[in-house]
């Protein structure tokens, strides 16, 4: 039998598995074969791989079980619901099973969506990242729901959420639940959390080890738990980005001569610096220490939000008025927009223009 298999490219324990799912055990080893050529035969004739299918068949068995004809059912139904055969075909590979639950079942799911507002095409792009929202129950899907209303979010604020993190749904409420209590365990209010969420959904969903590991680290760099509370709830994406992303953008400071409590410092004060590039940093800072000004940056490490076309142009236009370049010019250099227009007459799209900036 394994050589049957073995002509379609399984190996050993892929048989296996297919054999010890029960899916072929009543068919003789002739039905077994006609059946192993049937299923390639269809799923080749829409352009999936034969390694593709073999990881389908492998997680989902039953596969085999189902004829051409109510396959075609649901390539159909997923086509008149808006999906490309290429979205449908990686959505399969995700979940094989989708194939397998029937139309109206698919139909109810998509009309429960659509009941709380989700326009089409915020369906099929949640879909189609996480394709189990059409195999959960709807009681399942409203339990998610409801346990976000449950803490003060509304309605359109968990399709926000779950519109930028579809697997909320695919996670079950007890999960969402241990994370929310971990943040809470961690010292942040239920106002904080609320907005931890609603700017960066993945850390309800993440694993609790790796939130911890993330504050581990900020703790081993030399952050206070306060500090780290404070640069996590007004900047949740640290907690997604990576440990040697954080690592290398704190050892970036470093190689540039600033000292870990100066680091500590700016971050702090501006937790956003982590999300830059270290490229778009040194641009940043190249403009100022081209004009002498680059010993500023702790006194508003706001500056490095800033975008290097409108610090370099607003620099160009200082050295036109004969401005001289200190630590007041610094200040009108992170002026708010309004405030800058008001003081010097011009706006920062006429300042852009003016002394346009030309990246190397």
């Amino acid at each position: 039998m394994l050589d049957m298999f073995k002509k379609f490219g399984y190996d050993e324990n892929s048989k296996n598995k297919i054999l010890e799912s029960h899916a072929l055990k009543r068919y003789s080893l002739e039905t077994i074969n006609k059946l192993l050529s049937d299923t390639f035969n269809y799923f080749r004739s829409l352009g999936y791989t034969d390694e593709q299918i073999i990881k389908m068949t492998t997680n989902l068995p039953s596969l085999f079980n189902y004829s051409d004809k109510a396959l075609t059912r649901r390539f159909e139904l997923l086509e008149r619901l808006g999906f490309t055969l290429d979205e449908i075909i990686k959505m399969t590979l995700i979940l094989p099973q989708l194939l397998t639950i029937s139309n109206d079942y698919i139909l109810n799911k998509y009309q429960f969506l659509e009941s709380f507002k989700y326009s089409k095409k915020n369906i099929h792009d949640m879909a189609c990242l996480v394709p189990s929202i059409f195999s959960n129950s709807i009681d399942s899907l409203l339990q998610k729901r409801n346990f976000f209303v449950s803490l003060g979010f509304t309605d359109e604020e968990v399709n926000k959420i779950t519109k930028k993190m579809p697997s909320i749904y695919s996670h079950s409420v007890e999960s969402l639940n241990d994370n929310y209590n971990y943040l809470i365990r961690k010292g942040y209010d239920q106002k904080r959390i609320h907005h931890m969420i609603l700017k960066t959904p993945d850390i309800i969903v993440m694993n609790v080890n790796t939130l911890e590991s993330k504050r581990k680290l900020f703790l081993d760099l030399g952050y206070s738990e306060e500090n780290i509370n404070r640069i996590t709830g007004i900047n949740p994406v640290l907690y997604s980005l990576g440990i040697l992303n954080l690592t290398d953008k704190f050892n970036y400071f470093l190689n540039m001569g600033y000292s870990r409590e100066e680091i500590i410092f700016m971050t702090v004060k501006v937790p956003g610096i982590f999300n830059y590039s270290k490229e778009g940093l040194d641009q940043k800072i190249d403009v100022l220490r081209q004009n002498g000004l680059e010993n500023e940056i702790l006194s508003n490490p706001s500056y490095l939000m800033q975008g290097v076309e409108l610090s370099y142009s607003r620099l160009c236009f200082f050295k036109d008025k004969k401005i001289v370049l200190d630590h007041r010019a610094f200040n009108y250099l992170v002026m708010a927009s309004k405030d800058f227009e008001k003081r010097f007459g011009i706006n920062n799209i006429e300042v852009k223009e003016r002394y346009p900036f030309e990246r190397k």
